[in-house]
């Protein structure tokens, strides 16, 4: 697929060396805003991107958005003493609850419902929806989580 991926440790950045560091340059801006930030309201502050021009805050909720907002004095004040250069402007952004939520596995049918689509299902090897259904049994029986 790559070609020496990893070969090049000479360089002063590299692919992935300059993703880390960057991620842990968000991560520090990250908490400076929250230090500056009420405990409750530093929990919905999710992601920080800025520079020496601009920030942006990225929250979970318009209702904590809101209220970043009328903080924007101290946290550009925060960001422009760590850039040692005045911070201009800062926008914030909400997340979409798709990004934030965990994935969830589909629901399997319990053993009662496998066991009556089983009896159900008389396999006639000249009927494709009756084979279609059986293979389909016999997937979802594969595949259920142990317990």
């Amino acid at each position: 697929m790559f070609k020496q991926p990893f070969k090049n440790n000479n360089l002063p950045n590299n692919g992935l060396q300059h993703i880390q560091k960057s991620l842990n340059a968000q991560r520090k801006l990250l908490q400076l805003v929250r230090d500056c930030l009420s405990d409750e309201l530093a929990t919905h502050c999710v992601h920080v991107t800025a520079n020496v021009k601009q920030a942006t805050i990225y929250t979970d909720s318009p209702v904590w958005a809101s209220k970043l907002l009328y903080l924007r004095s101290p946290i550009l004040d925060a960001l422009s003493i760590h850039f040692s250069a005045r911070v201009k402007s800062m926008k914030v952004k909400v997340l979409s609850k798709k990004i934030l939520s965990p994935k969830t596995r589909p629901k399997t049918p319990s053993n009662q419902a496998l066991q009556f689509l089983t009896q159900a299902n008389a396999t006639d090897s000249s009927d494709q929806l009756s084979v279609a259904m059986n293979k389909l049994i016999v997937a979802l029986k594969k595949n259920r989580p142990s317990s």
